[in-house]
């Protein structure tokens, strides 16, 4: 393994040193030359790529002779953000956008700080103000300890808040200049798209609007930074974390907010194909919204495939593709919360064929599991527990097992005490899949007295929750409220 690990070192060193001697008559398209003392790991840097939410090495280098890191890419790389990965971990941001030749030279300590540029406005701009908001910082915290120093007592929050909000203005002054002079510079757009627009501040403070105006109105403000006409953000971090946030911190875990969320994003970049694309991609494949009483994730993936992922407006699927979504789609229509719940029949172990519905307690909770699933062995016990300290308050849980032998069904059941539950199977794994969709197990369902599904996905915690929220209403205000 020694004499491979040499070897595959060696042909990395002998590609790089071609690279870097200039070999061949094709001249480097453009040129990103680091210098930075203190440096002296000679393993292996890359410059990484960026593109919407993925991250790639585009290139590699060593410290050469000179004790520089030289980049030279035979083609001009996409205008975008891009990292020079150091030995160490740490990551030097550098924006590209047509330039030739770029020089970086700075430190190992305070890299930001000591970073001085050559050869490229849009990294002049970059540097500039990291280390303006560095020294900002800085200032701050040195002002505060002063003040703390010749002060005995020791101040209060509101004048920490005056002296904050004097550093704010300066910082909002600062960089309304530069937008103002460098407006059409990737870094300009990149920086403005970073910043949370100052409308949502006044929004969240106007006394007279009501909740569904605010809503409506924050949700659409959110992006106002946000050039969708330019493509080059799609090649920096901003445009995915911006994402991320708006749907995991900025938008609450509701369905109908979701919804709402979605139909603006995707109204706005109806136009821009690129990052529709990416949005409608992303929210279909990879977004996961949390299950809870007021969340259906199913909900949002359905609503993507019926607006937004039709043969019309997918321009990048085929036929074949667009059938896939909707069929997955269907498996889960019927069985949204909010949905009327279905009934079905199903076989006892003693071979008589129950219906859901000829059950009369007020609540039913559905729990699908297998007898060798090892998170349905740990919550079967709690859920019988749970059951017991419920049941005088109208429960009654349906355990249904899916596809597993009689013999070993029957002995789950006995070890677990489920005498008291309603015990069916699911013989086929396919009966009652068509009525409630289980994309694994344990999987619960709460119906309410109207039989209509007011949970999915429930852990054993959640359905008193529930239940409760059912019963005093607040399930149907918050409904009707969104």
């Amino acid at each position: 393994m020694k004499y491979r690990h040499s070897i595959t070192t060696m042909l990395a060193f002998l590609f790089c040193y071609t690279i870097l001697s200039g070999q061949g008559s094709t001249a480097a398209a453009t040129k990103v030359c680091l210098q930075i003392g203190g440096l002296s790991d000679t393993s292996c840097i890359y410059l990484q790529a960026i593109h919407e939410n993925k991250k790639s090495n585009l290139d590699s280098t060593y410290l050469n002779k000179d004790g520089e890191i030289v980049f030279q890419l035979p083609t001009m790389p996409e205008p975008g953000y891009y990292n020079i990965v150091l030995p160490s971990g740490t990551e030097l941001p550098v924006l590209l956008n047509g330039e030739r030749n770029i020089t970086l030279c700075t430190q190992m300590d305070y890299p930001i700080d000591n970073m001085a540029v050559e050869g490229s406005l849009e990294n002049e701009l970059l540097y500039n103000c990291l280390q303006y908001e560095s020294h900002l910082g800085e200032r701050f915290q040195n002002e505060i300890q002063e003040l703390q120093r010749n002060r005995q007592e020791s101040m209060d929050q509101q004048f920490v808040n005056q002296l904050r909000e004097r550093y704010f203005v300066e910082r909002e002054s600062f960089y309304a200049s530069v937008f103002a002079r460098y407006s059409n510079t990737l870094y300009v757009k990149y920086e403005k798209a970073n910043q949370e627009p100052a409308i949502l501040n006044r929004i969240a403070s106007a006394a007279l609007l009501n909740r569904s105006d605010r809503q409506q109105m924050m949700l659409s403000h959110y992006w106002d930074n946000v050039d969708f006409h330019d493509d080059r953000l799609l090649n920096t971090p901003m445009v995915f974390d911006k994402l991320w946030q708006y749907f995991n911190k900025f938008v609450p875990d509701q369905t109908d907010v979701k919804l709402q969320a979605v139909d603006i994003l995707m109204d706005k970049v109806a136009d821009h194909p690129a990052y529709y694309r990416f949005f409608a991609e992303w929210l279909t494949k990879e977004y996961r919204a949390p299950f809870t009483g007021m969340m259906d994730p199913d909900a949002l993936y359905i609503h993507m495939v019926d607006h937004y992922l039709t043969n019309e407006r997918a321009f990048w699927a085929d036929s074949l593709q667009v059938y896939a979504w909707n069929l997955r789609a269907e498996d889960l229509r019927a069985s949204l919360v909010g949905m009327p719940g279905q009934d079905f029949a199903s076989k006892a172990a003693d071979g008589v064929s129950h219906n859901l519905f000829d059950i009369e307690s007020p609540y039913i909770a559905i729990f699908f599991f297998h007898t060798d699933c090892e998170h349905c062995i740990e919550t079967t016990p709690e859920l019988v527990q749970k059951y017991r300290e419920l049941k005088e308050q109208g429960l009654m849980v349906v355990a249904v097992s899916m596809g597993a032998e009689a013999d070993e069904w029957k002995a789950f059941m006995e070890k677990n005490r489920m005498d008291d539950f309603v015990n069916l199977t699911d013989e086929d794994n396919n009966s009652i899949f068509k009525s409630y969709f289980v994309r694994a197990t344990p999987e619960i369902y709460l119906l309410n007295p109207d039989r209509k599904i007011i949970g999915k996905h429930l852990s054993v915690e959640d359905i008193q929750a529930v239940m409760e929220m059912d019963k005093t209403g607040e399930l149907n205000e918050m409904s009707s409220s969104r």
